[in-house]
């Protein structure tokens, strides 16, 4: 397994320097954020004109750090079919963008349903969308990760089980986010030990309360046993990124940028070892 910084760490860095920064802390790899999120903008979308992808790959590569994921967070269930059209297009393009930065990996969520609709309404919309967008990944050469979402309508191990059963022929991966589950009461542990195999991506987020009275904590604060779940991983034949993915500071706590990036590597690199 190797180390890795998602950018989202540093949202008000330009990504070149979160590149620059990331190496010098040596992580062995970069995440990069596509999301627009409340409190972090994207660091790069599918709007990106072919200079500015050159210059991310030249950046990268300058400082021997390959492009591990990217995340393509848009909310895919909305009741709005022009707004489930442009998520789809979204998720498109950044596999696309993927394919021209040398990143292996895309992966997505579900988003929130809106009030008022039908779940399984939803469910059919996000489980097309994920057997459109799969195929359009496999045809660039990209893996495809499906993330799950505490308070999302796509956010438990069950999940998962229930799109692979119908979807048995679309080879979509998991995104690996205990965090987001611990805060939920769902075992992490189910993931690794039941869908090990489809694994591609890994993030490294702590997490402790109950949704949606929780926060996502500085790594080793929260309640999430990371030993215990790379040593599955391991058993699993995992051997890709953990990825540090730091949003504490949403939740009041206060890190420099020194910290946020030695801390989290000093704690991946551990794991990983």
């Amino acid at each position: 397994m190797r180390t890795c910084f998602h950018s989202v760490g540093l949202p008000d860095r330009p990504l070149v320097e979160v590149i620059g920064l990331a190496a010098d802390a040596g992580y062995a790899a970069i995440e990069i954020n596509c999301e627009t999120l409340p409190w972090a903008p994207p660091h790069l979308t599918p709007a990106a004109d072919a200079g500015t992808r050159r210059a991310v790959v030249a950046a990268a590569a300058a400082r021997g750090l390959p492009i591990a994921a990217l995340g393509a967070h848009v909310e895919m269930v909305s009741s709005d079919p022009a707004r489930r059209a442009a998520a789809i297009a979204f998720v498109e393009g950044c596999i696309d963008l993927a394919a021209d930065l040398g990143a292996p990996i895309v992966h997505i969520l579900s988003g929130p349903i809106d009030q008022g609709q039908d779940r399984e309404t939803a469910w059919a919309w996000f489980r097309d969308a994920v057997q459109n967008s799969t195929a359009h990944a496999a045809k660039r050469g990209i893996g495809l990760g499906v993330e799950a979402i505490a308070g999302h309508l796509f956010h438990k191990v069950d999940d998962y089980h229930r799109l692979c059963a119908e979807l048995p022929d679309t080879p979509f991966w998991v995104n690996f986010d205990p965090s987001h589950l611990v805060v939920q009461n769902e075992d992490p542990v189910r993931v690794v030990a039941e869908l090990g195999a489809r694994i591609n991506h890994v993030h490294l987020k702590d997490g402790k309360g109950t949704f949606p009275d929780f926060s996502f904590p500085p790594l080793g604060e929260g309640a999430i046993d990371f030993p215990a779940l790379v040593e599955g991983l391991r058993r699993a034949g995992y051997g890709g990124a953990l990825s540090v993915e730091y949003e504490a500071q949403v939740y009041g706590y206060r890190l420099t940028e020194a910290e946020i990036l030695n801390q989290g590597q000093a704690f991946a690199a551990a794991l990983a070892g």
